[in-house]
């Protein structure tokens, strides 16, 4: 009797858990924020097919919380724009007394049209349009002395300054006594960029204290120089310059270049762009310097751009203690998944505001924040970009 009670009891159990798996409700699926739909974009419709949706979709949406310091994150892949968050946060824009914020400033809405600092991303920028200037014969190549461009300075013939390169300033290497990070904002060499009258005379007044090309110094001044030429060799400002070489090309028409105190484009940080145009450049270099079939930036160019052209030994923005690469006004890194290495490269603005370009998944990553003066930000960034990559298919 005991026997036959519990087969019925077991019986019941069984019904009872068959019944339960009939009107339960299926696994929850993750949806990402939907990309707004333009005529200047293809919006990707299955991300089920290239990503692991639950899990891209759920690290989307974190994004997308309170909790985030994003104020944009965008994903492209294949030419298509997989997805896009705006956050409203506090920010402190360059073109508002040069990123100098006060207690009283509130917060920003961000959305798809407003522009955002991208602070160094313009040194990349700068680099694109040295690169069209040499394929435009306007200037000969990257390993002509500088000094022979700037007589005026009166630097004797046999000085090892007259050693130093365009290519040593790409790179970073120009071998110069120069302080950009570890002073901060009022005392960084960076800052003064933002008064000096003569800023080839002020790049070359510094010592030199290393053989150019052997050590790798961030330096914006640099960039300035490599600026100055261009409007030399042409005689037209940087905005001009990028309008109409680039932004026209790439169809960027809403844009703001922040000047110095003498009414130049500041070459080294004062690009605003909206992120959306931010993809652009990442597609326009993943596309071997091609938009919409028209050849912008020569294949050659983007190929030393992105060649490790020397060791940073930068190891700030990474928490596994690598060092970056640099190429031509371009970091250079990689990402090891389950013993597969994902090489990217990274246009990388202070504060967060990053474009990563990754070849072997033709794909593009922007994101922008508002964490100036802390390179953590961008160490937790390259991390949830990292994550993101596990979703890819």
């Amino acid at each position: 009797m005991n026997l036959k009670k519990s087969s019925i009891q077991l019986i019941l159990i069984a019904l009872t858990v068959a019944n339960s798996n009939i009107h339960s409700e299926p696994p929850k699926i993750e949806i990402c924020p939907k990309p707004i739909l333009d005529r200047e974009w293809q919006i990707l419709t299955n991300v089920e097919t290239e990503f692991d949706q639950n899990l891209l979709c759920g690290y989307v949406n974190e994004i997308a919380s309170e909790d985030s310091e994003f104020h944009s994150f965008l994903i492209e892949r294949h030419g298509k724009i997989v997805t896009e968050v705006y956050n409203t946060r506090p920010d402190h824009p360059f073109n508002k007394r040069y990123g100098t914020r006060f207690p009283f400033d509130g917060e920003t809405q961000f959305d798809a049209n407003t522009l955002h600092d991208v602070r160094s991303v313009s040194k990349s920028v700068v680099s694109l349009l040295f690169g069209i200037a040499i394929d435009k014969k306007i200037i000969d190549g990257v390993d002509d002395s500088v000094l022979s461009n700037y007589q005026e300075l009166q630097i004797p013939k046999n000085d090892p300054k007259q050693n130093i390169t365009w290519k040593h300033l790409l790179t970073m290497s120009s071998g110069l006594d120069w302080e950009e990070w570890r002073y901060g904002f009022l005392f960084s060499d960076e800052t003064r960029l933002l008064w000096k009258k003569d800023l080839t005379k002020f790049f070359f007044e510094r010592d030199l204290i290393h053989t150019p090309g052997s050590n790798f110094n961030y330096n914006g001044g640099g960039t300035s120089v490599l600026s100055d030429l261009l409007t030399k060799k042409t005689n037209k400002s940087l905005k001009e310059l990028a309008k109409e070489w680039l932004f026209n090309p790439l169809e960027i028409q809403n844009f703001e270049w922040v000047e110095d105190r003498n009414g130049r484009a500041l070459a080294h940080a004062g690009l605003r762009l909206k992120p959306r145009d931010m993809l652009k450049l990442g597609r326009l270099v993943l596309n071997g310097g091609s938009w919409k079939g028209k050849q912008i930036v020569s294949k050659q160019w983007l190929s030393d751009s992105f060649k490790k052209q020397i060791n940073s030994q930068v190891k700030i923005f990474r928490k596994d203690g690598n060092p970056l690469f640099y190429g031509y006004h371009w970091w250079l890194g990689e990402t090891i998944l389950v013993e597969k290495k994902i090489p990217w490269s990274v246009a990388l603005g202070n504060g967060g505001q990053l474009i990563f370009a990754f070849p072997s998944f033709d794909m593009v990553i922007v994101t922008t924040t508002g964490g100036y003066g802390d390179p953590t930000t961008i160490q937790r960034i390259l991390e949830v970009v990292e994550k993101i990559l596990t979703t890819v298919k």
